[in-house]
């Protein structure tokens, strides 16, 4: 496989769009240390760490079924929370908006028939599973225990301790 499809412009582009996704959470990430939120902050820093390595399990694929990888500009985040529900009500949508990037990706690489692609992608798909779940637990979590300093001092903590 050595000619460039539609499927190796659409993967190079969420490259781009995973390394986009570790900026916008790093920005989420400086807005929790500004207000004193550690725990949130470290949470946020870990989901960019996870983006970039999304991003480069990528380029490790396109270098892997010998397809060009294009680096295209990261730009900086558009949203400017103000209030830590809009953290992570932004933070779910995010998700929802790369699940639909990589339901896209999946399609496609079905179009192409290309079963090594929608292989590959099969572990893109679960992991967004994964991330919508987490990222709608931490606004139940908000919910119930967030309103509250002690509550907000607790999630805090917990939430520092992620691996």
């Amino acid at each position: 496989m050595n000619t460039t499809t539609t499927l190796t412009s659409m993967l190079n582009t969420q490259i781009q769009k995973e390394f986009e996704s570790a900026y916008i959470y790093l920005g989420f990430a400086a807005f929790f240390d500004m207000k004193g939120l550690a725990g949130f902050a470290e949470w946020y820093k870990q989901q960019a760490k996870e983006e970039e390595e999304h991003a480069m399990k990528i380029y490790d694929y396109l270098c892997k079924v010998n397809q060009p990888v294009e680096l295209m500009p990261i730009g900086a985040p558009k949203n400017k929370p103000e209030t830590i529900s809009q953290v992570l009500k932004q933070s779910l949508e995010h998700e929802e908006y790369v699940t639909n990037l990589i339901t896209t990706l999946y399609f496609q690489a079905e179009k192409e028939k290309n079963l090594f692609a929608k292989n590959f992608l099969n572990w893109f798909i679960n992991e967004q599973l994964e991330e919508e779940q987490k990222a709608k637990e931490l606004i139940d979590k908000y919910k119930m225990f967030g309103s509250t300093p002690e509550g907000l001092y607790a999630l805090d903590k917990e939430l520092g301790g992620r691996q």
